[in-house]
């Protein structure tokens, strides 16, 4: 065992290339996803083992002791979630149960890594430009693939509901590939605007970044479309800030005005700007039909035990509630329900994917956090945000502790690509429990806290 150990730490480089270049598999293993080829789960899960197995290499003891213990303890406490949602619900499906522990289990082993990773990487500069770069290739991968679909009237559609718009190409769910391009945008706008490139792939990456922007537009979501508007006006600024500094870019500043000045022209044709009218309109109708309802027949006060109570009609929900909830009211008002009205052992340990559901399939909330709560419980919920709070923490204590001399360009859009993911996470989901889009959030937290522990940099290097 002892012999095991030591050569795991000799080679423990190694497994840092691999998670490195497991950066650009991302959106291939998304597309094997769409056409039915199953490698992509099996693959991903392989970041548990041969993450634990490098915790457990890592060259500092007290961080490898420190996150060993920590997966110990979620991977007992996932034992004991499993087992008691396997005794209590009814119906309940193991695989389902299952599925849900792992994907949830995969990004917090995906965020401790690249955590360490990028803490022991340290000095070395290569990772600085590496990890925007494989951003901008992944970024226009699937971008490309989506003007591809599009082209070929072969796009998978964003919604089921046929009065909005906007597809995903050849990619299974609008709201994880909207996060992907979200976040990766952040990434890709790093690359795009302050790594040195020639004049000939300089001009390659401005069409390509114009693709980038025309998918996040065509999805149809809110969270590719704010993503969009925010990165380029923020680049925007910067750039204006440099070229008056320093009296250089003022071309590039030029560019991103006009990319940004098309952006605006063209939303109201697109996609999202058909969906962003009609979801204000859902929602104003929904509170209107609420109160009407309300004025003949009173919500009920008691549901009999064991009945479902209608979708829907548990609670009555504010316009801007509804908009917020974006169609995930009844799906919320459900859950609630059945967490109000579960034993307490279930309130600690959680109720599993879907709460105490009767139906044949159990249905999420899709909105991460929300589900975390009611999945996990008490216990649980508390367990998972302990490595999201240590990091954020730790970011922060690094800003203020630097006084803010560490937040250079390259920090500042790697920390608006991980608002993004958070955001998402809170208000639109498939991000904590999705292991296609919550790698980027780990990936871009992880970059975030090594960059912010070095030395303070020149603001645009």
């Amino acid at each position: 065992m002892q012999a095991l150990m030591q050569r795991l730490k000799a080679n423990h480089h190694i497994l840092e290339k691999l998670f490195i270049f497991f950066i650009l598999a991302q959106p291939f293993l998304d597309l094997l996803a769409y056409f039915s080829i199953p490698v992509s789960n099996p693959i991903r899960l392989l970041v548990i083992p041969i993450g634990m197995l490098y915790m457990l290499s890592y060259p500092d003891k007290r961080w490898s002791r420190n996150t060993c213990i920590y997966m110990a303890v979620l991977a007992v406490y996932f034992a004991a979630n499993f087992a008691i949602n396997m005794i209590w619900k009814d119906p309940v499906s193991a695989v389902e149960e299952l599925t849900f522990i792992l994907k949830t289990f995969f990004f917090i082993t995906a965020l401790l890594v690249y955590v360490m990773i990028f803490r022991h990487l340290g000095e070395n500069r290569d990772w600085k430009v590496t990890i925007p770069k494989y951003l901008f290739i992944n970024t226009s991968v699937v971008s490309v693939v989506m003007l591809i679909a599009e082209l070929t009237g072969t796009g998978k559609r964003s919604y089921d509901y046929l009065a909005k718009q906007g597809h995903s190409g050849w990619f299974f769910s609008g709201n994880e590939i909207s996060a992907i391009l979200g976040m990766g945008f952040c990434g890709a706008i790093i690359y795009y605007l302050f790594v040195k490139k020639g004049m000939l792939a300089q001009v390659i990456c401005t069409a390509l970044v114009a693709v980038m922007i025309w998918a996040m537009l065509t999805i149809g979501t809110k969270v590719a479309f704010g993503a969009a508007f925010v990165v380029l006006g923020f680049a925007f600024v910067l750039l204006l800030i440099q070229a008056i500094v320093k009296r250089n870019n003022f071309i590039q500043a030029g560019v991103v005005l006009v990319l940004l000045a098309i952006t605006v022209f063209v939303t109201p044709e697109m996609p999202i700007g058909n969906n962003l009218g009609l979801s204000v309109e859902m929602a104003n109708e929904k509170a209107q039909k609420q109160e009407e309802a309300l004025a003949t027949t009173p919500l009920p006060e008691e549901v009999e035990e064991g009945e479902v109570p209608p979708p829907g009609s548990v609670r009555q929900w504010s316009s801007w509630q509804l908009m917020a909830l974006n169609g995930r009211e009844e799906y919320f008002g459900t859950v609630l329900y059945y967490f109000e009205h579960a034993p307490v052992i279930q309130k600690v340990f959680g109720m599993g994917i879907g709460g105490n559901y009767t139906g044949e399939k159990p249905r999420i909330i899709e909105m991460d956090i929300l589900d975390w709560f009611f999945g996990f419980g008490y216990l649980g919920t508390i367990i998972l945000i302990l490595p999201l709070l240590f990091v954020i923490g730790s970011i922060l204590v690094f800003i203020f502790k630097q006084r803010f001399r560490t937040l250079n360009a390259t920090a500042l859009f790697t920390g608006a690509g991980a608002c993004i993911g958070l955001g998402a996470a809170f208000i639109a989901g498939h991000i904590l429990s999705s292991p296609a889009s919550g790698f980027y959030l780990a990936l871009l937290l992880g970059f975030l806290y090594g960059l912010l522990r070095q030395k303070p940099e020149k603001f645009f290097q």
